[in-house]
């Protein structure tokens, strides 16, 4: 049976709750509720719509408190930053190191994380990476998802039909 995506959400949160209190981490309220956020959008998310998410829990939030939270929550592995985009999307595997690459869907904004050292490490001992020390990898392909190509191409067929 699949699950809603209430319950989902539901689960990530307990999720992330259970690896912080089996780590010593201290996932505040306000950490929670920022993570919540995250997770509950379908694309990466900037800071200052965490400020507006907030406001209705918290009222006003000054920004650099919501950075000091996003600041934890990456260094702890529970979100990732989407360089190109300067936003934030939900660690699909919150407590297992690993490197990731990011499809990012240019129409919709969907963003697909696919785990996987094996492109990591395969960029990083590439030849003209010899002698270089790569201290940070991130990788982000942008295009367009499967709901998007289709309607791309469902338009573009009705543009030539007319």
């Amino acid at each position: 049976m699949a699950t809603s995506m209430a319950e989902h959400h539901a689960m990530r949160l307990a999720h992330a709750e259970a690896h912080a209190a089996l780590h010593g981490l201290s996932l505040t309220p306000l950490r929670r509720q920022v993570y919540a956020a995250i997770v509950a959008s379908e694309r990466p998310v900037g800071a200052y719509e965490l400020l507006d998410a907030l406001k209705p829990q918290r009222g006003r939030v000054p920004p650099t408190t919501v950075y000091r939270a996003l600041d934890f929550l990456l260094a702890h592995g529970f979100v990732h930053r989407i360089e190109s985009k300067n936003a934030y999307v939900a660690c699909c595997e919150v407590g297992v190191p690993h490197c990731s690459q990011f499809l990012i869907c240019d129409g919709c904004g969907a963003t697909v994380e696919i785990p996987g050292d094996g492109l990591a490490e395969q960029l990083s001992h590439s030849p003209p990476a010899h002698g270089f020390e790569v201290h940070r990898q991130v990788v982000e392909l942008s295009g367009l998802c499967a709901l998007c190509a289709r309607a791309s191409r469902s338009s573009a067929s009705a543009s030539a039909s007319a």
